[in-house]
């Protein structure tokens, strides 16, 4: 949670195995999610996603340190704290690893989309599986889908 929000974190990993040429614009059951989300929900996108996919929607806010960068219609954000005032409800951030990281400890389910290659290189996120619980899982072969929801931390008493 972040700022008692919701954060929904929607991933495409690719790690740089071109085993489909451009796999992260040609996964059918995520760009159907995006597009559900970008028309539904508010949604977070770092620039470089932004510039790379041009995903927008009525409540989709790009995120980036550059004051200056500005596009027509399209919300800009230089600070994920500031997010809960302009939004309300659940989150979807639609990013890749540095935008996972910068807001890993507020996150509280990953939709993750993986090729299966291991041949690929680009790392990603280190998850503790100790502290999700999947709820979903799809091998199609190619790609592979999880749906993770953080597990609720134990009190000590």
């Amino acid at each position: 949670m972040l700022h008692n929000q919701k954060i929904i974190f929607v991933a495409i990993v690719d790690n740089q195995s071109n085993t489909v040429p451009d796999l992260g614009l040609r996964i059918w059951h995520h760009e159907c999610l995006i597009h559900d989300l970008l028309k539904k929900e508010v949604c977070l996108i770092g620039r470089k996603t932004y510039d790379i996919t041009k995903w927008k929607g009525a409540q989709t806010w790009v995120i980036t340190r550059n004051r200056n960068w500005k596009r027509h219609k399209i919300n800009v954000i230089h600070d994920t704290d500031d997010l809960h005032l302009h939004t309300e409800g659940p989150i979807y951030v639609l990013g890749g690893t540095t935008l996972f990281k910068q807001l890993e400890t507020c996150v509280d389910e990953i939709h993750m989309y993986i090729a299966n290659n291991k041949d690929g290189t680009e790392e990603w996120i280190s998850l503790d599986m100790n502290k999700w619980a999947p709820t979903n899982f799809t091998n199609e072969g190619i790609w592979s889908y999880a749906h993770l929801i953080k597990r609720k931390s134990r009190r000590k008493k």
